[in-house]
């Protein structure tokens, strides 16, 4: 499906197949991965100038690891030259990604004591 959404025929819409895949259960370093292997693609499909490389660009800001907003930042500064005006983006992305990862250290482990205790 993400490999058709490519084709010359292809509705404009596609993208958001990669997107929503991104927002569902543990299939977020699937949509990341397809995301990096077809960035190119995309920046040409759907020009940098455009709102869809936003959205995409978003897909990896449920990350909240160290070592994956590493990944994120070395991938879009790889990328700098087709980004367009998507820097923005990419900055709250890295920000949202922090910010996940701080939240994760504050509080992770009462919310894991709280539901072992209080629920299971």
């Amino acid at each position: 499906m993400i490999k058709d959404s490519f084709a010359e025929n292809a509705k404009a819409g596609t993208w958001r197949y990669l997107y929503y895949v991104s927002y569902h259960g543990d299939h977020y370093d699937l949509a990341w991965e397809l995301l990096q292997t077809n960035w190119d693609k995309y920046a040409g499909k759907y020009n940098t100038t455009s709102f869809t490389m936003g959205y995409l660009i978003e897909i990896p800001e449920v990350f909240d690891t160290p070592a994956k907003y590493d990944e994120v930042k070395d991938f879009f500064a790889s990328k700098e030259s087709n980004i367009g005006t998507g820097k923005k983006t990419v900055e709250e992305t890295l920000a949202k990604i922090k910010s996940n990862m701080k939240w994760k250290e504050e509080h992770f482990d009462n919310v894991k004591k709280w539901f072992t205790e209080s629920v299971i």
